[in-house]
Formats: C-alpha cells, structure tokens, sequence
C-alpha cells in the first residue's frame, strides 16, 4: 500500500486536473459505511485541511436490510462527529418508489440515492458531490458495459466528473484499489461496515465479482489495471466525439415546442461514426428518466433513413417516442404527430378583393373586368390562378383534401388522384391536409392551391371578367 502522503497528492491531482473541487468550496462525501466510502470520509477531511474547502458527509439508509442498515447508519454519524464534519441521513422508501416508477430494487435505490445526494448539495450549497468508486468497481463496469454490447461510451466506464442539475458528481479514487482502500481503514483503525448483500449471486454485478473475475485473472493477473486503462484511454476520445456529434446537431438539427427535426440530407452528409450518436442524442433529448434508448433502436432510424424507396414512414422507438420520416426531412418526437384539418370556407361572388384564412395560410381572391395578356397569364407562377369568373360556378369552397379526390388535368391530359399528385410533389404527409383545395359549386377541383390548376374556365378571348387567386405568404 502507498503511503497516505502519495494517496493525498494524488487525489489532488485528480481533483485540479479534472476541476472536482477549489478552495473555499463546499463539498459532500456520500458514505454508506462500507471501507471504500469511509476511507474517502477520511481522506476528504485531511485534504479539506490542506485545500481549505468545507466537508459535509451524506449518508443514505435504504431500509432493505433493517438487521443492518440502522447500524451503519449510526456508525456514519458517529465517524461525522468524531470528525466534527456535518452529517445528514436519508431515509427514502425504496420499496413505495420501486412499485410507483416500476424499476427494480436496485435501479430505484440509485435513483432516490441520487436525488437525496444532489439535495443535500443544494441546501448546502455544495459544489461537488464525492463517490467512492475506485479502481476495482470501473474495472466491473467495463465488463458489464461490455456484456451488454455497449459501444465507446460504455467501455468508457464511469466519468470522474458528472455534472447533473447543477451538481458534480465526483469520483477522486478510481486510481485506487478496494485491497489499498481496506488496507488504509485498518492502518488507521477506521472501523467500517461490510453489506452481506455483496455475498449474493442474486445481483450482476457480485456474480462478476465473485465468479467472473477470479477466471479472467488467470489470463491477466492485472486485470483491473488493463480494464482501467481501457476506459481511460476510451473516455477522452468518447467525449471529442460527443464534442463533434453536439457540432452536427447543430447543423442538422432544428427543436421546437413539438419535437426535433432532422435534415436527412444533412445527416447522410456526416461520417458514418457520429450517425448513431446523433440519434441517441436526439432520443436521449425527448426521453423521460428511464427511457431506454438502445443499439438496435438506434440502428433502426439511421437504416431507415437511408433507405432510397421508402421515404415517409413512422417509426414506434417505445417511451412514446416516434420518428416520422417525409422526403427530406425527420421528426422526432413524443407521440405521434397530429395533422389538424382546417375549417372549410366558402366564397360568394363578389366583385373586389376579399380574403380567407385556411389554416396557417391566407388567400385572396379578387374579380375584376381588366383581362391580362397572354403574356402574363404565361407568367403566373404556382400560387397564383387566374379562371374565367363566368364560367365558375359559385359558391366556391375551400377545403381539405377528400379520399378519393381528383383533379382534371389542363389541356386534356384526363385526371389524376389529388393522393397520387401530392406524392409526386412529394409534399410531406403532415401538410397534405393543409393544402388549401379550391372547388366549384358541383364540387369539381378547380384548383389545388400552389401545385396544379384544373382544366376549368380557361380565361380566352371571349373572357370579360377574371376570377384572380393568390396564395398570400408573406402574411402568413
């Protein structure tokens, strides 16, 4: 075992070159009573001496082992106040949230462990809290990542600092080792608690560490060591490509009150290694805590998204969340997108200019006796349409589109779905509805506004009168 000198300067190291803690800062230890966590109380307390930054020790009675967990708690207390350090109990019900958030013993323990942890830091105004995670526990949850088929960030293993609501979660003993951490407790008479849970095979994570690794070290006696050099070697290049994979959302990537947009063309454009990280982050956006968002989810989109024959589509990825592909474009978001249909409008004839909202847009309609050249007619672009008002047959309607719609096409080229011509104008599924559809009173399409006029009441040389509609954008 190193001195406690070289573990105290270490630990300094840690602490500045990851930025855990300063001077004149408040800090929180989390200790359950065990070695590891009381060792960290202790070396925490002789670094705030040398540091100047203020401990406050947390600890957290769980209620699943009363013969025990009562005892440890006291033990805590009692190891506080001989240190004259500030101590606060947690005593969350485990059992009562892990039938309410149905999680498991273990998931709903961590998560109420947390919270009680980031509380105690805001009421004390704490920088930092302090776990005692060391060496051996990264080693396990490299492999345990590993077994799970997890990529670069969870062979990464567990970050010193995590920063959540506006508290760092520190971890300043990973370069040490549970035999050091029990060795140092006993040198210096520190009396701690041993869970008998640690002795079951009922939880993953002791079946490695009582099973497994015994095995591996057989072919690697430092296998610890190699498992944390792994995840260090890992992290810093799992967050460069976070870095960059944060830089393609923000070119690809647009959020709203609804949900978040994608730019497939935008997406396809990026290297092949930020694609499936772009989408976790984008599912991990919309998530609820606990929301599961794993490789085949993820795979799912990015395969969907390139796929060259199927450009709209819906896809279910669980927790309420879906994806909605149409052309050029993804939408991600809770819940399945609701097209809203507008309010069909009807139009008297009247001479002069008169306007009518359909839903997000406004047309306007005008009737006059000026009768434009042919050169102007030729001129008229997509959202506008101009009809021989005597040869329409008032009231005209504006509505959506209908189930069976059609539309005859100009200059005799028959007629054709309104379903089919939205498709091959590759207007999104969403905005189908929203096309304003603008029919005579025997209720034939005379136009499909900003896409394709019928072959109804053609303005001629016989013409006197013009009915002239435009798609007014610029109000909208």
């Amino acid at each position: 075992m190193k001195d406690e000198h070289t573990w105290l300067r270490g630990i300094e190291e840690e602490a500045e070159e990851y930025g855990m803690w300063a001077a004149g800062e408040t800090v929180v230890a989390a200790v359950s009573g065990g070695p590891d966590s009381m060792a960290l109380l202790y070396l925490l307390h002789s670094l705030a001496g040398r540091q100047g930054f203020r401990l406050v020790c947390a600890h957290v009675n769980h209620g699943l082992r009363p013969d025990e967990s009562g005892t440890e708690a006291d033990g805590v207390r009692a190891a506080a106040a001989r240190l004259g350090i500030p101590f606060e109990l947690g005593e969350p019900d485990v059992r009562g949230y892990k039938k309410q958030a149905k999680l498991g013993t273990q998931a709903a323990a961590r998560e109420l462990r947390y919270r009680f942890l980031r509380d105690v830091a805001q009421r004390y105004q704490a920088v930092a809290v302090a776990l005692a995670h060391h060496a051996d526990d990264q080693a396990e949850t490299v492999v345990l990542h590993m077994l799970r088929g997890s990529g670069a960030s969870g062979l990464s293993g567990m970050r010193r600092v995590r920063l959540w609501e506006g508290v760092r979660f520190v971890r300043p003993l990973l370069r040490l080792n549970k035999k050091d951490l029990i060795s140092f407790c006993e040198s210096h008479h520190i009396a701690y608690s041993i869970d008998s849970s640690n002795a079951h095979t009922d939880y993953a994570r002791n079946r490695l560490r009582l099973e497994t690794f015994p095995h591996l070290e057989s072919y690697n006696g430092k296998l610890a060591e190699a498992l944390n050099r792994l995840a260090d070697t890992l992290g810093p290049e799992d967050d460069y490509l976070q870095e960059l994979t944060l830089q393609a959302y923000e070119q690809t990537c647009k959020r709203d009150s609804e949900g978040i947009e994608l730019d497939v063309i935008g997406f396809s454009a990026q290297p092949f290694a930020l694609q499936r990280r772009l989408i976790k982050l984008i599912l991990n956006y919309l998530s609820e805590p606990g929301a599961e968002t794993d490789f085949a989810k993820v795979d799912r989109v990015r395969r969907h998204l390139f796929s060259p024959s199927d450009s709209t589509w819906t896809l279910d990825l669980g927790y309420g969340r879906t994806c909605t592909r149409e052309y050029a474009r993804a939408f991600f978001r809770l819940g399945r997108p609701q097209a809203g249909v507008p309010e069909a409008k009807k139009i008297d004839r009247e001479p002069g200019t008169r306007t009518l909202d359909f839903g997000s847009l406004e047309l306007m309609f005008r009737e006059d006796g000026e009768i434009p050249a042919a050169s102007a007619l030729m001129r008229l672009n997509r959202e506008e349409a101009v009809f021989d008002a005597d040869r329409l047959q008032y009231p005209l309607t504006v509505r959506s589109r209908l189930p069976g719609d059609r539309i005859e096409l100009p200059r005799g080229a028959g007629t054709k779905k309104v379903k089919d011509l939205l498709i091959d104008e590759k207007v999104a599924p969403s905005e189908r509805s929203l096309i304003p559809v603008v029919c005579d009173a025997q209720g034939r399409i005379i136009w499909l506004a900003g896409l394709k006029r019928s072959n109804h009441a053609w303005v001629d040389g016989q013409s006197e009168k013009i009915l002239y509609i435009r798609i007014d954008r610029a109000l909208c």
